[in-house]
């Protein structure tokens, strides 16, 4: 029961009507002083203004900041009624707790902060969890390998169940979102670690050494733990794997077994691109060395090109004759005919291209 009589709540001063007094407006933000809690009500000593009141639905709104003041506190609250039924002037400290949370969420995102939070409780979809007197939400889709509920099968009662083990326990997060009309706060693990694996990405630059092991294979490769921060995944594609062809990494990737590997490219969202190849010998390139300038060999017409055409010398070595040889292109392919051995000698050798570079014998 609110009382106007009660002796421990500040009466307005016999100077109320003096005229210098700034007036009291609806949501005039003023400064307060604790004089007393109660289980339902807050009182408040409003200077000049007299006696504040807290209480009903204001009071269980702001309940949780209530509950960590004390008395002679000083705190700021807005005016909701100038004058309310028991001559009071009943004020609101929730807005003024929105305001802090704000300021507070807003600073932590703009600094990006990693926080602690404690869990309080848990559902299916996530952790709620609680960082001073602000809590917010931790997505399952959110979290870190280390407190990802493992459930085989998915069943959502052992997820949940999982999950409530995790209750008291402090978890370091980022905040992921806030959404400043509802108060609501998204937490995310992942942020931490993305943000480390970019930190860390950034001191790679192609053409580094740098050691894995096989995370997985894929279709189109394989991605690869890097030894020293195996949060990292990168990519190696199925190309960069050997010099040999092949469809099956299993025969060249093997589980706990660290490799070495060149980056070859990083791209802009910071996915790391490598290659296996690239530090093993080509044998296309070891088998070119035996071949010189002005040496003459044997060659089959392999494929006809616009330019001119393709030789086999060697079931993986290759030389190009250019049409101007025999005067054009058609008349090339008047002259020699696909499958036909002809001698030819060696005008170079381009070893980037691993290509042979021909002409007709005169």
């Amino acid at each position: 029961m609110i009382t106007q009589n009660s002796s421990s709540i500040r009466k307005k001063p016999s100077w109320w009507h003096i005229n210098d007094i700034p007036k009291l407006n609806t949501n005039t933000i003023i400064e307060a002083k604790v004089l007393k809690k109660t289980p339902k009500a807050l009182y408040l000593d409003l200077n000049y203004y007299g006696a504040g009141l807290i209480w009903g639905a204001e009071f269980n709104k702001a309940v949780d900041a209530i509950n960590n003041l004390k008395e002679g506190d000083k705190i700021r609250v807005k005016v909701l009624d100038p004058e309310n039924e028991f001559g009071m002037v009943e004020v609101s400290l929730q807005d003024i707790v929105q305001h802090n949370q704000y300021q507070w969420t807003k600073e932590a995102i703009d600094k990006d902060e990693i926080i602690t939070g404690k869990v309080i409780g848990a559902n299916r979809g996530g952790l709620l969890l609680k960082v001073n007197d602000n809590q917010g939400f931790l997505p399952t889709s959110q979290m870190s390998e280390n407190h990802f509920p493992k459930v085989e099968g998915g069943d959502k009662e052992k997820i949940l169940e999982a999950l409530e083990k995790l209750n008291g326990k402090e978890i370091q997060v980022k905040i992921l979102s806030f959404d400043p009309t509802d108060g609501k706060i998204i937490f995310s693990e992942k942020k931490i670690e993305e943000d480390k694996i970019k930190e860390v990405i950034d001191k790679y630059k192609v053409g580094d050494i740098v050691e894995g092991y096989l995370f997985k294979i894929t279709s189109g490769g394989a991605i690869i733990s890097l030894k020293d921060f195996p949060l990292i995944k990168a990519f190696l594609p199925l190309e960069e794997a050997s010099w040999n062809p092949t469809d099956d990494l299993n025969n060249i990737l093997k589980p706990d077994i660290i490799y070495q590997f060149k980056i070859t490219s990083i791209n802009k969202n910071k996915e790391i691109i490598l290659s296996l190849k690239a530090l093993q010998q080509d044998p296309i390139v070891e088998k070119l060395k035996k071949y010189q300038p002005h040496q003459i060999i044997k060659g089959y017409v392999y494929k006809f090109l616009p330019f001119g055409a393709l030789i086999q010398i060697e079931p993986d070595i290759f030389g190009f004759i250019h049409s101007s040889e025999f005067g054009g292109v058609e008349e090339m392919q008047k002259q020699i005919s696909l499958n036909q051995e002809m001698d030819f000698q060696i005008t170079s050798i381009n070893t980037n291209e691993k290509r042979i570079n021909l002409e007709l014998i005169k």
